[in-house]
């Protein structure tokens, strides 16, 4: 069945390029749409669609757009349909055959409140419900506007850009020992990310030091593999250059996220904003997460650009892990993938401003989450996290938002900023 409407709806696309927008759109709406959402596979039909559209060369930018406005309007649908129908929307013959749909979202929106709308985006099988929930329970309405606006900007790219990116490469030439290196380096990473995320949920008192052990080995491992994965990396070297080459004016904007200056404003605003909180192991953890990186970074010899988007990339994920220790694991997880959109950011703009090794790249991501996982470890061997306030979990989500405003609009440039970081980067990394 869902290959039948995939293929229908593909066959049609091809003959009618003019409305691929609209269905990136239409899908995304479906796809978080109350009733609608729960038998439309979505997911399937948004990767074909985007790769599409990177295939035949359509703006990034402009699919993000059109799967962001679907996801936020089929939110608001639901919401309103929960909030017209009330506790009567049991009565529908979908809901009544199966009860515990609204059940068990009821029971998530409960147990996390406004949090359960962004957390919701990125479960499967209550991601539909939830809306409609909320507006059940009679959430204010502006809340729920901004929040589905904050949830559908981090789900678009999420959802949006691996299906694109797969779309684009797919007409680019590929050596002939390109798979064999590609797939050995996905298979290494899946085992590191899989060994990591088990001893992770058994959370146990040695779980945070043998992930960190597991990404250090497999950091090791991959600086001396990578005299081995040299084809893949000169390939993923030409297609960033043909990217960068062809990119949409606006992720131009990415560039300021990938430098010294935004990684400053990132320090100058959450560790000040942890202590004036009373968080001070909190700031004690971000501090030795940034320490342990650019050790490490500096040992490995990475550019400064690297250097400064690592570190910008453990400020943003330590923050994540002070804030989120008094919830449950998987939601713990949830929160973790926060930092997925901005890692595409920090990415993008690394991408865009100098050449960018594949290997170097995971190198670096590797640092950060071993980096974190060992600073936690370390940290909680005194005793759990202070859970933070929740009224203060707000306002340092908003820091890293403020830095990067502050960084787009060319504070970034300010020199006294931005040449502290770069002699520090290229008198110790010998740059």
């Amino acid at each position: 069945m869902v290959d039948m409407i995939t293929g229908d709806l593909l066959s049609w696309l091809g003959e009618h390029r003019q409305w691929l927008g609209w269905c990136i759109f239409l899908i995304a709406m479906l796809e978080s749409l109350a009733i609608a959402g729960l038998l439309v596979p979505g997911v399937v039909l948004l990767v074909a669609t985007t790769a599409m559209a990177g295939a035949w060369g359509m703006p990034v930018i402009s699919v993000i757009g059109w799967a962001f406005a679907g996801a936020v309007v089929g939110d608001m649908l639901s919401f309103a349909l929960g909030r017209l129908f009330h506790q009567d929307i049991r009565r529908l013959g979908l809901f009544r055959r199966n009860p515990h749909w609204i059940a068990r979202g009821e029971t998530f929106f409960l147990r996390y409140g406004m949090l359960s709308i962004i957390l919701g985006r990125f479960v499967g099988p209550i991601r539909p419900v939830i809306p409609m929930i909320a507006g059940m329970l009679d959430m204010p309405t502006w809340r729920f506007v901004l929040v589905n606006l904050a949830s559908a900007l981090a789900w678009a790219p999420i959802y949006v850009i691996p299906g694109y990116m797969a779309g684009h490469a797919a007409s680019w030439a590929v050596p002939e020992s390109f798979w064999q290196q590609a797939f050995g380096l996905l298979a290494t990473m899946v085992a590191v990310a899989g060994v990591a995320f088990y001893c992770l949920w058994k959370q146990e008192r040695w779980s945070g030091l043998v992930a960190a052990s597991a990404c250090l080995a497999g950091l090791v491992g991959l600086s001396f593999a990578s005299p081995w994965l040299a084809v893949l990396d000169s390939t993923q070297g030409q297609w960033a250059s043909q990217m960068a080459n062809q990119t949409d004016t606006l992720l131009t904007l990415c560039v300021p996220l990938a430098g010294a200056g935004f990684t400053l404003l990132l320090g100058l605003l959450i560790l000040p904003g942890l202590l004036m909180g009373a968080w001070k192991r909190q700031a004690l953890l971000l501090s030795l997460a940034v320490l342990f990186n650019l050790l490490a970074g500096f040992a490995l010899q990475l550019s400064s650009g690297y250097l400064a988007a690592s570190t910008s990339l453990t400020l943003l994920i330590g923050l994540l892990l002070a804030c989120s220790r008094n919830f449950s694991f998987w939601v713990r997880a949830l929160w973790i993938c926060a930092a997925l959109p901005a890692a595409g950011l920090i990415t993008t703009g690394l991408l865009l401003s100098e050449p960018v090794a594949l290997t170097s790249l995971l190198i670096s991501w590797l640092n950060v989450a071993a980096a974190c996982l060992f600073s936690l470890w370390l940290l909680e061997r005194a005793g759990p996290l202070t859970p933070v306030a929740p009224r203060w979990i707000a306002i340092l989500m908003a820091l890293p938002v403020l830095a990067a405003l502050l960084s787009l609009s060319g504070l970034h440039q300010f020199q006294p900023l931005t040449d502290l970081l770069q002699t520090l980067a290229g008198g110790l990394g010998g740059q």
